[in-house]
């Protein structure tokens, strides 16, 4: 009796800690929209999130509220979550046109409030959210976009931006979890800006992610983590955009150190920040040469070339206690044609759990197998597997669904 219970314990541990909530986010340079060519990119932008997913969307260079709004209606499509944006934000600094925002998953986040940090260029947009979890953990996220170029005058503007980052969250308690996520413009870890922002307060220091110290610019040792530019000319697109190929890392997103911690209500997941699309061996060259071959698909980075002259970074987030929505769900969820199978296990999914992840585990909580979502309709080979009682658990999808396998 005490080994089924210890094999109960088992099983119950393993699925619960592959269910953790998890927040994926996503900062995109969406390059002047929606002036800049092609006329389509609204349909290119679904696109590609349809193979990320973000549940937090962070934009720079939307130009005006109608676009703002256009990404809201037609770049979520691929999904049935409720999207909603972030008030439209003028950019009160300079005189910029073109404009921070948010687009965040109305089941995991409401917004507090935002205000707007002032520089001599672009404002930082500041967005206080509300996890919508029994502790409503708080995450605040800031979206910033600074001084472009080289020389020493631009560079003096990036680091006053960035101090002006600093001077704001001084009165932040230490344990407040924060995420930057901007155009960066800087070419080297060792500028002085960037030093601002990982040297923080006195209670509160900003992480790089990936830690990559070093001069990032035109640089092989970091063609992995390179941003921009995507495009070696950018004749094709009526001048709009940088070229010159990959060669540069000014997309970038920092988070507060308490945020560390495994042990915090809100975590970073190891591993999780990618540049996205970039394969590591483009240096210089185009996101869609058929040299930059890899993991990211040549369809992704066609799709990725054609919308911006950057590429996006995206990192994941754990969340210690669960989303209500998930607890709470009166949306589709996954299920089995069948329970009591043989040979084949048809499971049925609704479009937001395309992409993800499943697993199945015996009843003693080994994993059996694991595989890809990639469709809403799966037909699993389960033959060989012993006769018994199985669970199939999907990602973000916390409820285990048991079946019954018969030779």
């Amino acid at each position: 009796m005490l080994r089924g219970a210890c094999l109960l314990l088992i099983l119950l541990v393993t699925l619960q800690s592959f269910g953790q909530s998890q927040i994926k986010a996503m900062f995109y340079n969406v390059l002047d929209f929606s002036s800049a060519p092609p006329s389509n990119r609204i349909e290119i932008l679904n696109s590609i999130l349809s193979t990320y997913q973000p549940d937090l969307f962070m934009v720079c260079e939307v130009e005006s509220q109608r676009d703002a709004n256009l990404i809201l209606t037609d770049a979520f499509q691929y999904t049935s979550t409720a999207f909603q944006q972030t008030p439209f934000l003028f950019n009160t600094s300079g005189a910029s046109l073109i404009h921070q925002l948010v687009y965040y998953n109305e089941d995991k986040f409401s917004l507090d409030y935002t205000q707007q940090i002032e520089t001599n260029v672009r404002s930082i947009n500041h967005y206080s959210f509300r996890l919508l979890t029994n502790s409503s953990e708080k995450l605040e996220v800031f979206v910033a976009h600074f001084k472009a170029s080289r020389g020493q005058q631009n560079v003096a503007e990036r680091a006053f931006e960035a101090q002006q980052f600093i001077n704001y969250i001084k009165e932040f308690p230490h344990d407040t979890n924060i995420l930057l996520a901007g155009d960066f413009n800087m070419y080297s870890a060792s500028e002085i800006g960037y030093q601002s922002l990982l040297n923080g307060t006195e209670t509160i220091k900003m992480i790089d992610p990936i830690d990559a110290p070093g001069d990032w610019n035109n640089n092989e040792t970091f063609a992995d983590i390179h941003t921009q530019s995507t495009r070696t000319s950018s004749f094709s697109f009526d001048g709009f955009g940088a070229g010159g190929g990959l060669d540069d890392r000014f997309d970038i997103m920092l988070i507060s150190d308490v945020m560390t911690s495994k042990s915090n209500s809100i975590s970073y997941i190891e591993n999780s920040y990618e540049a996205y699309g970039n394969n590591g061996n483009c240096l210089n060259k185009s996101i869609n040469n058929l040299d930059c071959n890899g993991d990211y698909s040549q369809e992704l980075r066609e799709w990725l070339y054609l919308m911006s002259d950057h590429l996006p970074v995206v990192m994941e987030l754990s969340v210690k206690d669960n989303f209500l929505s998930t607890l709470n769900s009166t949306k589709e969820v996954p299920i089995l044609k069948r329970t009591l199978v043989s040979n084949q296990l048809e499971i049925k999914l609704p479009v937001e759990f395309i992409h993800k992840k499943g697993k199945i585990f015996n009843l003693m909580g080994q994993e059996i197998k694991g595989f890809d979502l990639n469709s809403k309709e799966l037909n699993l080979d389960i033959s060989e597997f012993l006769e018994g009682l199985y669970f199939l658990q999907i990602e973000s999808y916390t409820t285990s669904i048991k079946f019954y396998k018969k030779l």
